[in-house]
Order: structure tokens, then sequence, then C-alpha cells
């Protein structure tokens, strides 16, 4: 067989592979390396030398990675699942005990948690959770989500 159809058939393996991997990863990589291959599988017929077909392929896709994908990403929407802590954002909650420099503690399902609140919050003000800061909850008096 030809040097030229062995890198045709190379390089089209390569895409499918690619756009396969995306298809069932869906994680906006291997798309730019599918279009990385089909810039190298349309030099393979000039019948270059087989490591600058590697070296078309390999600059080719991290173009495409470098400036396609941050556009993309942006306008293709992912499903993200609320983690159990998540789930809780928004929740009416009461503290536990008296403010201690920004902390307390609330109760959730039977666990309790520490919580940062607002200075001089007392035992059984009601709160709501507002977000997380690490391992602990953000509670305030005022029902907003805040970013974390």
């Amino acid at each position: 067989m030809d040097t030229v159809v062995i890198m045709i058939i190379v390089w089209s393996v390569i895409v499918a592979l690619a756009f396969l991997l995306e298809f069932l990863m869906y994680n906006m990589v291997s798309t730019w390396f599918a279009f990385g291959g089909i810039v190298a599988l349309i030099s393979a017929p000039f019948d270059l030398f087989w490591p600058w077909q590697i070296l078309i392929f390999v600059t080719s896709s991290l173009i495409f990675l470098l400036a396609f994908r941050p556009f993309a990403v942006r306008f293709i929407k992912t499903k993200t699942t609320p983690t159990n802590l998540d789930a809780n954002v928004g929740m009416k909650v009461k503290l536990l005990k008296d403010s201690d420099d920004g902390k307390s503690e609330i109760q959730i399902n039977d666990i309790v948690w520490k919580v940062a609140c607002p200075e001089g919050s007392k035992i059984g003000d009601v709160m709501f959770i507002t977000g997380m800061q690490g391992n602990k909850y953000i509670v305030d008096v005022n029902k907003k989500e805040e970013t974390q």
C-alpha cells in the first residue's frame, strides 16, 4: 500500500475515534483533536513526511482547542446535579447556639453543621442558607443567594 493511502486511513480513524469519544464523553476536548485530524487528513495527499503530519495534527488541534473551546463552553449548557449540600441552599433554619465571632451551628436532618452567620445572632434566630464556604454553610436573615 502507498504511504499516502495509509496516512489517509490513519487520520480518518483518528478523526472517527475523536468524534466518537466526544459523543460518549461530551467534554469539549476531543472535538478539537478531531478537527486537528481533519487538517492532518487534508495534508496527507501532499505526501508530507509523517512527522510533519503529526506536527500539523498537534499544532492545529491545540490552536482549535485554545481558540474555540472558551467560546463553545459559553454556549453549551451542561446539566449540573446539585449535591445534598447544594440542595439545602434557600432552606429556613434555626441557630442552635449564639454567634461566636460570626460562627454558630444549625441542624439539618439530625446532622449538626457549622455555619457562618451575622455577628450578634442568637440561639433560635431564623436564618436562610445562602451558600457554602468550604465545609460550612453561610446563613443570613435575608433569603438571597450568594456566589461562592
